[in-house]
């Protein structure tokens, strides 16, 4: 870290920071180029790790707007960063969602969903598709989930990378389990936690939001996570199912 630039680096923070909210307002193209300018100055600090990790968190985003196709390039790139940079690990996370987006929704599929799930799909809208799934009877969206699993939008948990996050986090995930349960003597804490998850590419923060909130449904909580991610999820979800003086 010592030879980081800071300066350069709170440049290219603050930089992703207002690409987020160009994001939100559904201006992916601004968003991207603020990306790109970012990355260039993570580069320029010498802060290699974080400009893989935010192509990466791009490429994340984008697959969970629906953009299948544009989400691809962006985790292959950071796949190839973190292999540079000796981290094979992420760089196999990457890689993996990479191949996993690379089906293309057809329309005789798109044409099969409900309108309202179809609309946000082709708009590219997340925030929409995730509240047109939620609105749907519970059977129906447990449906819907499978059918964008099987076409590559979102991608079914493994039992090797389910096993391996888990493995890594459980004190963590335990920890965010008891916020959930209404000790926040650790919530700072957790947070900065999943904070720093999120800058090396693990996109739980949200869903741990939404949980604290009190939601429960697995299929919402789940929707368009990558493998490890929803193994992560769902285990904080099995530990609420579990009476605490029996863990």
């Amino acid at each position: 870290m010592s030879h980081i630039n800071p300066k350069l680096k709170a440049d290219a923070d603050a930089l992703i920071t207002r690409g987020r909210t160009l994001i939100e307002q559904g201006q992916l193209p601004e968003a991207t180029k603020l990306l790109n300018q970012a990355v260039k100055l993570y580069w320029s600090a010498g802060d290699f790790y974080s400009a893989a990790a935010q192509t990466g968190n791009y490429g994340w985003l984008l697959r969970r707007l629906g953009r299948a196709d544009l989400a691809r390039p962006y985790l292959e790139h950071a796949a190839t960063i973190f292999d540079e940079i000796g981290l094979a690990d992420f760089a196999e996370r990457h890689r993996f969602a990479a191949n996993d987006v690379a089906s293309v929704l057809e329309p005789d599929f798109l044409a099969n969903l409900p309108p309202a799930v179809r609309g946000a799909l082709e708009r590219g809208d997340g925030a929409g598709l995730q509240a047109a799934i939620d609105a749907l009877p519970i059977a129906e969206q447990q449906l819907i989930f499978e059918q964008l699993s099987a076409a590559g939008v979102i991608s079914d948990v493994s039992e090797e990378q389910a096993a391996a996050a888990v493995q890594q986090f459980e004190p963590l995930l335990q920890a965010i389990a008891t916020v959930a349960r209404g000790d926040a003597s650790e919530r700072t804490d957790v947070e900065q936690a999943l904070e720093d998850l999120e800058r090396k590419g693990w996109q739980i923060r949200q869903p741990v939001l939404r949980i604290w909130q009190g939601v429960r449904n697995s299929s919402a909580l789940l929707f368009q996570l990558d493998p490890s991610d929803a193994a992560l999820v769902q285990r904080i979800l099995t530990i609420l199912e579990t009476p605490a003086a029996e863990e």
